[in-house]
């Protein structure tokens, strides 16, 4: 039987001058069609698409609001496929940041905000930066996905912190914390029944490391395209565990909740 999938962690293309090379060349920026490609050379039902994550080169879009129409126009183009995810940064301010998701929100259904505390410079732990995005997110039952891994802004520890402050919001950590911190990710994960993680970028012992000490509930399938090939991050669930109910549910049935799916 054919494995359902999810893909949980995909960026609309990249900026060439920083990665001038990836393993999904044809997945471009305001391309709505390779996004569908894309999902269907990896047999995947749906996708989580996002920007990609530095402000571009030139930096011609400070607050990644171009980046996010261009999302906008491809959920909209293939709601049954793409889940549209915008990337904010919230050191702009509470009154611009709700101003861009109210819209956001209104215009083409988004579904979630994607942080990088460490390109934006500040702490996921401060609320006086945090906060008013997350109230929004409460407002509007987004889901949050961290960048995690990088010290010393993208630590789990320090989004767990956020994450307890807003236990009805749900939280997705990106890369299970990137291998060095993969034990913070494990712990924030235990502690807090409205954090997951994806795999994406991980290695294939830390998934079945997590499997073991998270509980397969909580983890969810990604690849992080274009940078990474989805025959590999696929292949390293299946080397983890030969479970199919273990795999079922980090490829398909976990992000049906963190991503508010259970409907489709």
């Amino acid at each position: 039987m054919t494995q359902r999938k999810i893909d949980a962690h995909i960026h609309f293309g990249t900026d060439p001058h920083v990665a001038s090379k990836t393993m999904v060349p044809y997945l471009r920026p305001d391309d709505p069609e390779s996004a569908i490609r894309f999902l269907e050379e990896q047999n995947a039902e749906l996708g989580i698409l996002f920007p990609h994550d530095r402000i571009f080169t030139p930096p011609w879009d400070a607050d990644y609001n171009k980046q996010n129409e261009q999302v906008g126009r491809a959920a909209t183009a293939y709601p049954d496929r793409l889940i549209g995810v915008a990337r904010i940064n919230p050191t702009f301010g509470a009154e611009h940041t709700a101003g861009l998701l109210d819209r956001y929100v209104e215009s083409w259904n988004c579904r979630g905000v994607k942080l990088v505390a460490g390109y934006d410079y500040y702490r996921p732990n401060d609320m006086s930066v945090m906060g008013p995005l997350l109230d929004k997110c409460e407002e509007h039952d987004l889901t949050v996905l961290f960048h995690s891994g990088d010290a010393p802004r993208d630590l789990p520890s320090l989004q767990a912190q956020a994450a307890k402050r807003y236990p009805r919001v749900r939280f997705q950590l990106a890369h299970m914390g990137m291998h060095l911190f993969l034990w913070e990710a494990i712990i924030a994960a235990q502690e807090h029944k409205n954090i997951w993680c994806d795999m994406s970028q991980a290695f294939t012992y830390d998934i079945a490391i997590f499997l073991a000490e998270a509980g397969p509930e909580k983890l969810l399938y990604g690849t992080d395209a274009p940078y990474q090939s989805p025959r590999v991050e696929s292949q390293k669930v299946l080397d983890a565990t030969s479970d199919p109910a273990v795999r079922h549910a980090v490829f398909y049935e976990n992000a049906l909740k963190v991503w508010r799916l259970e409907n489709r």
